[in-house]
């Protein structure tokens, strides 16, 4: 499998372009130490420079991501988690700066890269690390991880945009809706129907013809996801709601949605207008939902 090409360019805020020395104090020493058997291209501790236009924080969490994401990188959760908090000094709450690299990285991974499984999971055992549980100030643990991942969730709401929104490639779109469904199914937080319900019914109730085919193909793609990645889970809580009012309530409701989405991505897949890929996806999203419906209805 080919190298990932990462960037965090858009993190870039205005400067001269000029490099600044980063110090050899403090915590980074620490973090280049313990990646010194994997990082072997890494320039020593005083030797490591940040470019002015990039906040050091987000550049520093940026070359421990993009390494652990390489696709024969051994470096293992752990240590990733680990070297990530030890950027940040001792008491250092703001740490803004690992979500903000993770979901720019997060649109920058194809859609069916396991990578994007890798950056789900990083998250997750950040949230858990027990460095960082010491240093959040909180004194219960488990309100203390909870902190971190009601963050994530809310720079991630912060995150979401249409396809194509500001001249961006469509495919951003489509890569993230999947990180989302990673996030989902990684345990942060119980499953929820809103981000996939919104996704899916403005891709097949929404009007897009005005609109490229490109973005087009995307909001098929970016509702593909929500199947391909958590079908299952969002099956369940179709009809099986979280609301025990209504759990055991007529299904009929419930399964008709699951139609007209089935139909929608039915309707995509014999779509000479759509692309290959995106027919192909929508196919196979049929294919699940087909699979799912058969096998967990009574």
């Amino acid at each position: 499998m080919a190298a990932l090409n990462l960037n965090i360019d858009s993190l870039k805020y205005s400067g001269s372009g000029e490099v600044e020395q980063l110090k050899p104090s403090g915590v980074i020493p620490a973090v280049l130490s313990s990646f010194k058997s994997k990082f072997k291209s890494q320039s020593p501790p005083s030797d490591l420079t940040t470019p002015k236009e990039y906040a050091r924080y987000e550049y520093s969490v940026f070359a421990v991501v993009e390494k652990f994401l390489q696709p024969h990188s051994n470096i293992s959760l752990e240590e990733a988690a680990d070297s990530i908090i030890d950027i940040f000094p001792a008491g250092y709450l703001d740490l803004t700066p690992i979500n903000s690299v993770c979901i720019e990285l997060a649109e920058q991974i194809p859609y069916k890269h396991p990578s994007l499984v890798k950056l789900s999971r990083l998250l997750w055992a950040v949230g858990r690390n027990k460095k960082r549980v010491i240093n959040s100030g909180h004194k219960d643990v488990a309100i203390a991880i909870q902190s971190f991942y009601q963050g994530l969730a809310e720079d991630l709401r912060d995150n979401l945009c249409d396809p194509g929104a500001d001249d961006s490639d469509p495919a951003r779109f489509v890569n993230y809706e999947a990180f989302q469904v990673h996030i989902m199914e990684s345990g942060m937080w119980a499953p929820s129907l809103d981000g996939a319900m919104d996704t899916i019914e403005r891709a097949f109730e929404e009007s897009h013809k005005d609109e490229s085919p490109e973005i087009q193909d995307a909001w098929a793609l970016g509702a593909a996801q929500h199947i391909l990645w958590g079908g299952q889970t969002l099956f369940k809580l179709l009809i099986w709601p979280r609301n025990e009012k209504n759990i055991l309530s007529d299904r009929g409701v419930a399964l008709g949605k699951w139609h007209s989405w089935r139909d929608g991505f039915q309707k995509v897949s014999e779509d000479d207008g759509h692309g290959e890929d995106c027919r192909e996806v929508a196919k196979r999203a049929v294919g699940i939902m087909e699979s799912l419906e058969k096998g967990m209805v009574f």
